[in-house]
This record gives C-alpha cells, structure tokens and sequence, in this order.
C-alpha cells in the first residue's frame, strides 16, 4: 500500500451469505457470495446448465471457479503452488474418486487459461498479502482442508458441522478439501474473518496460525482466488 496510507486494523467486507445445498457445491456457494444480485440468482436457478457447460459436472476444482468468476466479468487473480493436478494425490482418498475422470480436463482449462483471460500465476501467497487484499475491501475464495478448519464463535466445531448438514466429510480421510470467503480481519486479535457455505448466515473467526494450516495442507495447493471488487 502506497503513498502513507495508514494501515487498518480490522475490517469487515459485507457479503451475501450463500449456504451450499450439496455436498459438492461450496465453491460454487463461495463464487455466488462474491457475484451480484442478478448474477447470484442467475447461478442459482442455472446451476445444472452451467455445469454442463463447464464442464465440471459435481467435481469443482479451483480453476473451474477462476473461469466462474470469468464468466461473470469479476476480476480476479488465481495463486496456486501447483497448475495442473498433482500427481501426489494419486494416494490421497478424497481426490481418488475424481481424478482419474478430472485430471484431462483440469490440464487443459490450465493451459488455455491465458487464452480465456483468466488470471494464473503459480507461487506461494504470504497471509500479509492476504491481509493487504482484504484492506482494500477485496475478498478472497480460499481452498482449505475442512479438518482443521473451525470457528470460534460456532458452538460446534466446523468439521462437526459438515458432517451433519450434509454427511459430506469423510472422517477417514486426511484431507476434506472446502471453500470458504475471506471477508475481513482483526489484526489486533490476530483473526482472519470468514463466511463458511456450509454453515447458515454468520461470520466466522479463526486465529491467523489455525488458518494458516487449513490453507496450506496438503491437498489445497495453497490455492487463493483473490476477488477484487475495488482496485
């Protein structure tokens, strides 16, 4: 941030809460919490067309909401530590039922992401930078393991709540990959603020050091959609 500004210490960027209604669709919750009103509801009641048109069926990996955001005109910039599919997840149990039929497709939205303006650099993301998106009135969509993810405002733990909203987390596995919206900050209490599609209408808080490791473990790609809605 240049020219003096002074740095904030918390702020909270308002969203739209969208609550997710299968077991496969945060990110697309998480997209929709970012879009307009006419936009949101267009998703909403073409859910089922726009998945046949992408192409990701019930299978949404992060490039496939990059080309969401896209599609709707939001501008944005995709941080990944990995383009393509990491062949290390041929052992992990949450991706074995998708990659064999995703990996082809994932390739190749990589590798004509460019020629579709849609925004990819591969690199790690520091939690200042995220900080900084964020001071700007911007959100951000992050990829998370929802195994140590929780909120502690919630009365139950965010794993917990998964499991009974919708029975999609898988207590065997290592990794449960989910989407949730950065909307603020409080650096004073060293929080990062959230909207969780899993969970109704509220914002969630987590200790930077907590969400630090739900965002960089393995099987996220430290995957970061920064979303800018002011520049």
């Amino acid at each position: 941030m240049g020219g003096g500004a002074r740095e904030i210490d918390s702020i909270e960027i308002p969203l739209v809460h969208v609550k997710q209604h299968l077991s496969w669709d945060c990110g697309i919750s998480a997209v929709m919490m970012v879009l307009s009103e006419k936009d949101r509801i267009y998703v909403k009641e073409n859910l089922e067309e726009i998945s046949r048109q992408e192409g990701f069926d019930k299978s949404t990996w992060t490039i496939d909401l990059a080309y969401l955001l896209h599609k709707f005109g939001v501008r944005h910039l995709y941080a990944t530590v990995t383009l393509g599919v990491n062949p290390g997840y041929s052992e992990e149990d949450f991706y074995l039922r998708v990659l064999n039929k995703d990996a082809q497709r994932i390739s190749d939205r990589f590798s004509t992401a460019d020629l579709n303006n849609v925004k990819v650099e591969k690199r790690s993301v520091e939690i200042a930078e995220i900080l900084d998106h964020l001071s700007s009135g911007n959100p951000a969509i992050i990829l998370v393991n929802a195994n140590l993810l929780f909120c502690d405002t919630c009365t139950c733990h965010t794993k917990k709540c998964l499991m009974q909203v919708l029975g999609c987390c898988n207590s065997s596995f290592a990794y449960q990959g989910h989407y949730i919206v950065l909307c603020g900050f409080n650096k004073t209490e060293r929080k990062v603020l959230y909207r969780n599609p899993s969970v109704f209408n509220k914002i969630c808080t987590i200790p930077y050091e907590s969400f630090e490791a739900a965002r960089k473990s393995f099987g996220t790609d430290e995957d970061v959609l920064f979303v800018f809605f002011k520049s």
